[in-house]
């Protein structure tokens, strides 16, 4: 899995957003990623044998030539992913609506009416409809007071895939982004188990995004999960952001721990090892000090938690060896 950033810039400003130390500290000037440039990157897929081409920005359909770049995938044989916030271009629109519904899939993430207003949410809603089963609504949680109900009622009035996408705000490593502290994560955990079979009661079902924590939900609250057929997990792995300046970045929270550059013969599992490296000692740990002993972390059942949320958990300052010369005896 990579994701492959076309564009730096967004129609909306979430409190919550992921990209922030990294829009932050990117110099000014690339806001979408060139054609030809594009092109090596769908090489990078290949020789890394990712068949599916994941765009995302900023948002990614503001790019200017989204539609080339939709078909250039699809040429490639690439399924199209898209990570978007819904507010589209028609001709961005268009070339996702005219993609073969099994090549092409749309997380739209949607933002409670009262944060974005009515103007936000008719767009929104107007673009599920027009891509039907080839979009999905996303929820990123990031205040302990939630509600997914008006999702339900977003589903059955525009016929998008009958599932909810759930993600809770993860911190950048500055923490300057607004995000769920883990301390909050056992209360937001009672409210999933508690909505799942009203959602399963509506036909629709619940995926995870990555970052939850199995401790977050009782053994009954994991077997009501199950029973709606929710597709839980509890992973936190390095998924590859390919920045618009052909720098990897192991994700975008964690931007600030550098990057590496998209060299013509370097692939995605080679990546991956190198960050597996750099934050290995890092993975021993978890969002909370318990997750040390926990069995489900020992087991690899849960991975602890974001890793980004794991490392603001440690104080870092700067310190120095001093090597003394000792006296022989």
């Amino acid at each position: 899995m990579a994701n492959l950033s076309i564009s730096t810039i967004c129609s909306l400003n979430c409190p919550y957003c992921f990209t922030a130390d990294y829009l932050d500290d990117v110099p000014d000037g690339r806001r979408f990623m060139p054609l030809d440039e594009f092109d090596a990157r769908l090489d990078f897929l290949d020789r890394s044998g990712i068949d599916e081409a994941r765009l995302l920005g900023g948002e990614p359909t503001l790019h200017p030539d989204f539609p080339a770049l939709v078909a250039r995938a699809l040429d490639r044989d690439k399924r199209i992913v898209v990570f978007s916030n819904g507010l589209m271009p028609n001709a961005s629109l268009n070339s996702l609506a005219d993609a073969p519904a099994d090549r092409c899939f749309v997380l739209m993430n949607i933002n409670a009416p009262a944060d974005n207003g009515s103007a936000v949410i008719t767009r929104q809603i107007e673009a599920l409809r027009r891509l039907g089963e080839r979009a999905m609504p996303g929820f990123n949680i990031y205040r302990p007071d939630f509600d997914l109900g008006f999702l339900l009622d977003l589903i059955e009035q525009t016929d998008c895939k009958p599932s909810i996408r759930l993600g809770i705000a993860q911190p950048c490593l500055s923490g300057d982004n607004r995000y769920i502290h883990p301390k909050q994560y056992r209360f937001i955990g009672q409210q999933i188990a508690a909505f799942t079979p009203i959602a399963a009661a509506r036909g629709v079902t619940l995926e995870f995004d990555c970052g939850f924590v199995r401790c977050m939900f009782t053994d009954q609250e994991i077997q009501t999960l199950h029973d709606a057929n929710a597709n839980v997990g509890w992973r936190c792995n390095p998924i590859l952001d390919v920045d618009v300046y052909g720098q990897v970045i192991q994700c975008y929270p964690l931007s600030r721990l550098g990057s590496l550059p998209l060299t013509p013969d370097i692939d995605a599992p080679a990546l991956r090892k190198t960050f597996e490296a750099r934050t290995g000692a890092y993975r021993h740990a978890g969002i909370y000090p318990e997750c040390a002993i926990c069995p489900f972390k020992a087991s690899g059942e849960c991975s602890g938690g974001c890793l980004a949320a794991t490392i603001r958990r440690f104080r870092h300052s700067p310190f120095e060896l001093v090597f003394r010369q000792e006296s022989a005896p």
